[in-house]
């Protein structure tokens, strides 16, 4: 049980640190993209590349249950991508909630792959 907590805690920490280096590097590095550009990569690159980065060091450090400790270590990131802006319909909260959802689901298949590879015999 601690160590399903200590996976949590270094996924919630590694997922944060992650996010404020990308966010330097970015910013770094943002001369020429417009807000749009920026908002892009982020979404769709850097999001579910940190979510299988992260997913496959939950799936190495796991003994069992990967799944379920990488979608509770990656929970708090999140909700971090939540923009304060709310949706008022139906369809826009489906909008505002997939790429979190798929973000999840990457590193919850990340976190099984990894720990399967680790669990596999060496021959």
């Amino acid at each position: 049980m601690l160590r399903k907590v200590l996976v949590v805690v270094i996924a919630v920490i590694t997922s944060y640190g992650l996010t404020a280096l990308v966010g330097y590097v970015l910013y770094t590095n943002a001369a020429g993209r417009t807000e749009g550009q920026l908002s892009t990569i982020v979404r769709f690159v850097i999001n579910p590349v940190m979510a299988v980065l992260i997913g496959c060091l939950v799936g190495f450090l796991s003994k069992d249950h990967p799944i379920a400790t990488s979608v509770v270590g990656l929970a708090p990131w999140g909700i971090l991508l939540l923009s304060p802006n709310k949706p008022t319909s139906i369809f826009g909260w489906a909008g505002y909630l997939v790429p979190i959802l798929v973000n999840l689901a990457l590193g919850a298949t990340a976190a099984q792959f990894s720990w399967r590879y680790r669990q596999m015999p060496s021959s």
